[in-house]
């Protein structure tokens, strides 16, 4: 009777052994594991942990969806009759649909523009921690608008779409002062997330572009239609270069569930190229399009960059988010040159994600190295400041990394 009790309590033992070690992850998930906790160290490191946190599960496909306009104004003056053509321009409704998958922050995406609404479009962003660069070039040919004169503002006359193309580029890299405890991409990427309110000093450097052209079809002597009223010319290109200073803040009254985001930069435009082309009649052959260089009315000026955005963590696996940006570039002619015009474009985009994350979460990683050998420790010696930086300074504007 004994002997059959232990062969029994041996049995179950085995068993059990068996269940244990048929859960036990394998070699290769554990090379995957060590891995991730590699980039998870990567993503950490220089970050207030008490802040800034990552998600708790790596993997992320998400599916968006969004729409990009212009709203243009342009103004030409004529001598003949001491009057401005005011020409305003907006894009019909436009909306791309798409999807992005990837691990932690680095992935990809591709979207689709369900409406035909433009003719180009091309997003992308590469961003860490406290620096990042953002591309975006559009081309609008789905404009529409009226054109009047200064004199009969209220006797417009109307713009069909296709008369008039525009091209906006835009290249920018930003800068966080306060990466330590502020992150862009949980408002924006949601690779992170804001466990506390925090706020950021933002420097920027931006290279902007606008090609606004003319594509009347009506053509009188070489001369397009639209053009006469537009002092002849057909097409108008600016190039500028700008430096920035902003703020961001991520506000989050529940650790980071919901993120309300609100960013600004104020623009320094410190460098331009203008350049315009006049409609050439038919008698006259060139070689080329001849391009005039005009200068600008005021070499520098202020112009801005606008952005907010909201998301809202489900839970651990879905989540919810929409952001919009808004920017301007403009440019007015000196008086004293050949033709006296003056540009505005407001560029705008907004997107809405619905995301889900997948994987392996923090917990089970743990448990399957639990039995890893623990790495040697290192100590590192970090400067330590002479006299603490006040909180409402380190949380709301500027944290070294060190000693902090």
């Amino acid at each position: 009777m004994h002997r059959l009790r232990y062969i029994v309590l041996c049995l179950l033992s085995l068993t059990a052994f068996t269940a244990v070690q048929a859960k036990e992850a394998s070699n290769g998930l554990k090379f995957f594991y060590r891995v991730g906790k590699w980039v998870d160290k990567f993503c950490l490191q220089g970050l207030d942990t008490n802040y800034i946190t990552l998600p708790e599960h790596s993997w992320r496909v998400s599916f968006n969806t969004g729409s990009v306009g212009i709203h243009s104004d342009y103004a030409s003056y004529s001598e003949e009759i001491d009057a401005y053509f005011l020409l305003h321009l907006r894009t019909t409704p436009s909306m791309e649909l798409g999807f992005n998958a990837g691990f932690r922050g680095f992935g990809f995406g591709y979207s689709w523009d369900v409406l035909n609404a433009y003719a180009s479009n091309m997003n992308f962003s590469l961003g860490g921690k406290s620096i990042g660069l953002e591309f975006m070039r559009h081309v609008s040919t789905n404009l529409k608008g009226t054109v009047s004169l200064s004199n009969f503002p209220e006797i417009p006359a109307p713009i069909d779409q296709g008369y008039f193309w525009i091209t906006n580029i835009n290249l920018s890299a930003w800068y966080a002062l306060n990466s330590k405890h502020y992150s862009h991409n949980a408002a924006i990427k949601q690779s992170y997330i804001q466990k506390k309110t925090a706020g950021s000093l933002l420097v920027s450097l931006s290279y902007m572009n606008t090609d606004l052209s003319m594509h009347d079809t009506t053509v009188y002597d070489g001369v397009p239609g639209i053009s006469l009223f537009l002092d002849q010319v057909t097409h108008v290109v600016t190039h500028q270069v700008s430096v920035g200073l902003g703020y961001g803040i991520n506000y989050t009254p529940n650790n980071g569930k919901v993120l309300i985001h609100a960013a600004a930069f104020a623009q320094l435009v410190c460098y331009s190229i203008n350049q315009v082309s006049f409609a050439v009649a038919d008698s006259i052959q060139l070689p080329g399009k001849p391009y005039y260089n005009i200068k600008p009315q005021t070499p520098v000026h202020v112009t801005g960059t606008v952005r907010a955005a909201v998301s809202w963590e489900i839970n651990e696996w879905v989540h919810l988010s929409a952001w919009a940006q808004f920017n301007n570039i403009r440019f007015t002619s000196h008086e004293k040159e050949m033709t006296r015009l003056m540009m505005s474009n407001w560029n705008w985009q907004a997107h809405l994600t619905v995301g889900v994350r997948f994987g392996a979460g923090k917990k089970r990683v743990h448990e399957a190295l639990a039995n890893d050998p623990l790495p040697e420790k290192m100590t590192i010696e970090l400067p330590k400041p002479r006299k603490p930086t006040p909180q409402w300074i380190t949380d709301y504007f500027y944290s070294s990394h060190f000693g902090q």
